[in-house]
């Protein structure tokens, strides 16, 4: 590899001398000019990797033509050795060139041509290459491997091209933008296969033990949705006949083969309802699901077209080991992918300023569809979760607006976050009921079918969206899709609506304004167009999702009068659907909490959950006094339903996160939570129950978890079940439920105790299993066995992704353990190297690691790490560092002081 890297930077210095460079056009941007433009690709590889050779050698045939005068064709390669490169015209002679060049800042091929190319005239680019799958980020087309039955490594080669590692494969015109068609040839070894994004068409054996597989041609698409697949894996297929035939199969290594029947059937039960509910059919005859080792793969799933790839451990299922909630995971990451088929695959955006038009659909709809195809998982109430997320990130001063402009490779891949998943998500979530979900439907409908095949930008959802929204008179004359919706598309953060009741009447004032996470010196005068939807009990229901009203933006005050009546109580936004938070006056925040009290089940259990997050996030901005916040948390003592107690769970999280410096107030709010929980636990029992739902089991585990880490009862019940676990052959655990219970076990043993509990790692095999036991054995918070346990984890054979969740569990779990991984961070060795990371894991984990670092020590070892090994991360990090050091300042006293009192 050395070599060809270094044939590459001679080859590219030698060109970058020639002195017929036609320097007319500079290169002041990471965009294409796109003065040419290609209509269709022929690609073939030829590859070895059945016998663990990583070279393949490729040919690229790129029909392309000239949109303007220009005596440059560029396009995007990096690390493709060319071997012969010719431009032929529309009669197949060569075109007449300068020798071509790489700029390789900007990844650009420059092929110049010796005379000017004329407007709308057609050319092939044709090129010989030669490129290698020995990488280690994770990207393009890459190597991975398995251990076979027998014990022996079976190598393959799998693509991630998204966002700008199509490149990295093969020469071509890598941006979203710009779709077309592909005929794509692979040879192989004959007992491997080869799968690319379209069926295959014909196999013909090679000389050499090797054949060619040929595909049928591609629909118009993006680069970045190209894939390949050189394996020697199983599947299991399943052929839908309604609408039309369609074969769906997953693919994984063969020890896997009794693990693929439940994401076959999950994958057709969910593209079907998908097609009902968008009326509109997928576009290829086949789609395949492919099972890539954790290890080996840097993304949770890729949505190629018709060749999707995943993690092996959100894929696939093993009926006598995994439970419903694996089962929940397959279907809602299955479900992601598959809506991107139509939200990102079939319509492509113009640039990644509009990532969100993919990811935001794709998150919503894993959710919204899943209801159809699996009603059991309850996924549209788990959505809570997401908005939860989204409205935590967008409280940030420095987050980005979802409609946002980048240019540069690092650039475009941080794009991929929360504001592009979760915020997208939750914005097209409010316009779907603020508008009816009919009628939201029924633009997404209009949507797909007046730009399939083509590339979209934001105007072109407004438009199909006003289209709707007109038809069915959803809103008021002077009102416009483009002016409501892009005023949440193109300024970032979301508001906090602050609602106060005009004296003893039943009318309402309602304020608007971003809500930031602490107090700013200078907030800014933003606002949004808000729909605003109320519940009062003798409402019926009838302003719970459409808009009683919109609050424009601008309007500093707007006054409302709500029917009330005897004995009414309001409630702001009920089912959290409106994408804001919600602040009441005192009176109105004493109501509502006597009502929790009173009688839980008159608020809905989504809008209980609501008013748990609004007001202790609204306490930790200085918005709401803490005792207010408390007092409705104490609700929770008469609540078993799960949405609320998730959502109280990750409020009681960040406490514990944060206060994690003070061990006395760690352990007040700790008998502060088992409290809260006694009663769930009381209602749930601690073993599961034949007929209980999901929710009723990860209530339970909620329950657990805090009840466990303090109250004597079920430690004495945990103890029992810990010392009937060590009676087993081998040492494992089997479930979450004992994965807590080892959990608080592990706080009180000795390190003799603790290695004999590490050495059962070389008889579990089960990857489950395996995290369980690694996530439980990080939460100890002896000193000198964490650091044992880090040197184990370090030296002995884990895998990367193993490495990254024992470490994250470590570090998450107590004070010491956060020091103990800032210190192996912080020495000589290249950790990123040893734990075979890709940027995006790396750049992850550091993130994370700052949201924990609440200590200035570690804070600053931190940030002297980032500086060193991430210096384009440093900013972010220190901007959450800060956040840190800020609310501890500002809140833990108080909160301390209120956790004893309540």
């Amino acid at each position: 590899m050395l070599k060809l890297y270094l044939l590459v930077a001679l080859f590219a210095s030698i060109c970058l001398a020639n002195p017929f460079r036609d320097r007319s056009r500079e290169f002041d941007t990471y965009r294409l000019p796109n003065t040419t433009v290609p209509t269709h690709y022929s690609l073939y590889l030829d590859t070895n990797v059945h016998i663990g050779e990583l070279e393949y050698k490729g040919n690229v045939q790129i029909s392309i033509t000239a949109l303007e005068q220009t005596r440059q064709v560029v396009l995007h390669s990096v690390r493709s050795v060319i071997n012969r490169l010719e431009l032929l015209n529309s009669q197949q002679l060569a075109v007449p060139i300068h020798g071509y060049e790489f700029d390789e800042d900007k990844q650009f091929l420059i092929v110049n041509t010796k005379d000017t190319l004329a407007v709308g005239t057609n050319y092939v680019l044709d090129i010989d290459f030669t490129n290698s799958l020995d990488r280690t980020d994770k990207a393009g087309f890459y190597h991975s491997y398995y251990q076979a039955a027998d014990g022996e490594t079976r190598h393959l080669g799998v693509t991630q091209f998204e966002p700008c590692d199509a490149r990295s494969s093969f020469p071509c015109y890598d941006e979203p933008g710009i779709k077309t068609t592909y005929d794509v040839k692979i040879a192989c070894g004959v007992e491997y296969n080869a799968k690319a994004n379209a069926p295959a068409l014909g196999i013909t054996l090679l000389p050499e033990g090797k054949k060619l597989t040929t595909f049928q041609r591609t629909p118009r698409m993006q680069t970045y949705l190209v894939a390949f697949l050189v394996s020697d894996f199983v599947s299991e297929r399943q052929i839908s006949s309604e609408p039309k035939q369609l074969a769906v199969s997953t693919l994984a290594r063969p020890t896997a083969r009794d693990q693929l029947t439940y994401s076959v059937d999950a994958s057709v039960r969910f593209i079907r309802e998908m097609e009902k509910y968008f009326d509109y059919s997928y576009a290829m005859s086949k789609i395949d699901n492919v099972a890539v080792d954790d290890d080996q793969f840097g993304a949770g799933a890729m949505e190629n077209w018709g060749l999707v790839t995943y993690r092996e451990s959100t894929l696939l299922f093993d009926p006598s080991v995994h439970d419903e909630q694996r089962q929940r995971n397959v279907v809602g990451i299955v479900g992601h992918e598959y809506t991107h088929q139509f939200f990102g695959n079939l319509l492509a955006p113009k640039w990644w300023s509009y990532l969100w038009l993919n990811e935001g659909f794709a998150r919503l709809y894993q959710y919204y569809v899943a209801e159809f195809s699996h009603p059991e998982f309850n996924m549209r109430e788990r959505f809570s979760t997401v908005r939860e997320t989204a409205l935590n990130t967008d409280a940030s001063p420095t987050v980005r607006p979802m409609t946002h402009y980048v240019e540069t490779p690092t650039e475009i891949s941080r794009l991929f976050d929360n504001i592009a998943y979760a915020k997208a998500a939750s914005v097209l979530r409010m316009f779907s009921y603020a508008f009816t979900e009919p009628t939201f439907q029924k633009g997404l409908q209009y949507y797909i079918k007046q730009n399939k095949d083509g590339v979209v930008e934001e105007q072109d959802l407004f438009d199909s969206l006003a289209q709707a929204v007109e038809e069915d008179g959803k809103l008021a004359s002077g009102m416009t899709v483009h002016e409501l919706f892009g005023s949440w598309s193109n300024q970032p953060g979301a508001p906090v609506v602050t609602v106060k009741r005009v004296g003893e009447t039943n009318t309402f004032s309602f304020s608007q304004e971003r809500f930031y996470n602490e107090p700013q010196d200078n907030p800014g005068s933003q606002s949004w167009w808000i729909p605003i939807t109320y519940f009062t009990p003798s409402s019926n229901g009838i302003y719970n999702s459409s808009a009683a009203f919109w609050m424009p933006p601008g309007k500093q005050e707007v006054e409302y009068e709500v029917d009330l009546q005897e004995n009414d109580f309001v409630l702001i936004n009920p089912l959290a659907r409106g994408y804001y938070r919600v602040n009441y006056d005192p009176q109105t925040w004493e109501s509502l909490i006597y009502n929790l009290y009173e009688n839980t089940k008159s608020i809905d259990k989504l809008s209980r959950s609501q008013l748990i997050d609004d007001a202790m996030n609204l306490a930790h901005a200085g918005r709401l006094d803490y005792n207010t916040a408390f007092k409705l948390f104490e609700y929770l003592q008469h609540e078993v339903e799960y949405v609320p107690w998730a959502t109280a769970n990750a409020n009681l999280k960040f406490l514990k996160r944060m206060l994690r410096n003070d061990l006395e107030a760690v352990k007040t709010l700790e008998s502060y939570a088992a409290r809260l929980a006694k009663n769930v636990l009381s209602v749930y029992g601690y073993n599961a129950r034949t007929d209980e739902t999901l929710d009723d089991k990860e209530v339970r585990l909620i329950a657990l978890e805090w009840a466990c880490a303090y109250d004597p009862q079920c430690q004495l019940e945990a103890g029992t079940r810990f010392e009937n676990m060590r009676k087993r052959t081998v040492f494992s655990i089997q479930s979450k439920a004992e994965q807590i219970i080892v959990c608080n076990k592990v706080r009180e043993i000795g390190y003799n105790d603790f290695a004999n509990l590490l050495e059962s790692f070389k008889s579990i095999h089960d990857y489950d299993k395996r995290s369980y036991l690694l996530e439980a054995l990080a939460c100890s918070t002896d000193e000198v066995t964490i650091r044992q346990y880090l040197n184990n984890i370090m030296t002995h054979n884990f895998g990367g992704s193993e490495k990254l969740r024992a470490l994250q569990a470590i570090y998450q779990n107590s004070f010491e353990g956060m020091l103990a991984v800032i210190e192996m961070f912080d020495s000589p060795s290249n950790l990123m190297k040893e734990m075979k990371w890709n940027q995006r894991e790396f750049h992850a984990l550091l993130e994370d690691l700052a949201e924990y670092a609440v200590d200035p020590l570690a804070a600053v070892q931190l940030t002297n790490f980032v500086q060193r090994e991430a210096p384009d991360r440093l900013s972010t990090i220190q901007t959450k560092l800060q956040y840190n050091q800020n609310w501890i300042q500002r809140n833990a006293v108080i909160v301390s002081e209120m956790l004893k009192t309540f």
